[in-house]
């Protein structure tokens, strides 16, 4: 799989190449290695390459939803993964984007990806059985640069929540989560499942290096994140992902959601991104096969989920072709201009 190893100047879409032939590189702004996007851009890397002599789609590791956005206005990118959270933010210029930090340059809607349910859980021996018992106790919320770890800041925030959990929250990389796990360095901890079945790759280390289990959210969490705006909220059966039995069969699974668009600079040529959500279509099965965190992508309706913003940000030129030809188009979405 290739991945660029550093940021700088890229190769953005229609570069020549020295034999005359026309070269599309889609350099995809993800967040940080071992995380859901990332995961999913390098199965569709792969597959791109293995089926594809004029389109490139390149995983870059940008760190964070925040900074993919800010690279891409600065024309270090041409493509980018972002949960609908924090490109909300960026729209609105709040949070991160207030001024004088905010960005007025977005790309075009491409397709869908992933969604995401998080949750709080426990090591098995903690004496934390209900998210009441997080206040005190050193927990972790995931990366401080994280849009999802914004996200929850803000859910919690808004319900007079966060300003007692932070006093414990402990910061690192996903990284060292299942080390700082074992080490007791946290208790607790915020992960999630990724599009209903599987876990991010740091998520896989701390099952095989850790007891961990689900705890009970109680009313005022499960509150937060009913009546807040930015994210979902779904109860669900079975959280899956997990090898070992993490219980949660004796209380209602509580979770918030975020989903997650990849979105293409207009100055892709159509037919470039039409190539690769065809790709995607027609051999997800492959993808699925380095990922299984890939969807169904047989099913044209799983390109189109998380197309949230669609008043603010059009539908790239490629990607409403590929739609409408499909017909999953839809007619209050807006066509993107060439």
């Amino acid at each position: 799989m290739r991945a660029t190893a550093g940021l700088g100047v890229v190769g953005l879409a229609g570069c020549l190449d020295m034999l005359g032939g026309d070269s599309v590189d889609m350099t995809v702004g993800s967040s940080s290695s071992g995380s859901s996007t990332y995961g999913n851009s390098q199965a569709i890397q792969r597959v791109v390459d293995e089926n594809s002599d004029s389109v490139s789609f390149i995983t870059q590791d940008a760190g964070g939803d925040p900074q993919s956005i800010r690279l891409y206005a600065d024309d270090e990118l041409n493509s980018y993964s972002a949960g609908n959270y924090i490109l909300n933010q960026a729209l609105t210029s709040s949070g991160p984007f207030e001024e004088p930090d905010d960005v007025d340059t977005f790309p075009q809607h491409g397709f869908s990806h992933l969604s995401l349910n998080l949750y709080w859980m426990a090591l098995e021996d903690s004496d934390i059985e209900t998210t009441d018992d997080l206040f005190g106790e050193d927990i972790y919320a995931l990366p401080a640069g994280w849009g999802l770890r914004a996200m929850t800041e803000e859910m919690y925030g808004n319900a007079g929540l966060w300003e007692e959990l932070e006093e414990g929250v402990v910061n690192f990389e996903t990284s060292e989560a299942a080390s700082a796990l074992e080490e007791g360095r946290v208790e607790a901890f915020v992960t999630y499942t990724s599009n209903f079945t599987e876990l991010p790759s740091w998520a896989v280390e701390v099952d095989a290096r850790n007891d961990v289990r689900l705890i009970e959210q109680t009313d005022e969490f499960v509150q937060a994140a009913e009546e807040f705006a930015g994210a979902g909220y779904d109860e669900m059966d079975e959280v899956g992902g997990w090898d070992q039995d993490i219980g949660g069969e004796d209380f209602p699974n509580h979770t918030w959601t975020e989903t997650y668009p990849y979105l293409f600079s207009p100055d892709i040529p159509a037919d470039a991104l039409y190539e690769v959500m065809d790709i995607c279509h027609t051999h997800y099965e492959s993808m699925q096969e380095a990922n299984p965190t890939i969807l169904d992508y047989g099913d044209p309706d799983n390109l189109t989920f998380a197309l949230v913003h669609t008043d603010e940000i059009p539908i790239h030129p490629g990607a409403a072709d590929w739609y409408e030809e499909h017909d999953v188009w839809d007619d209050s979405w807006t066509r993107g201009d060439e």
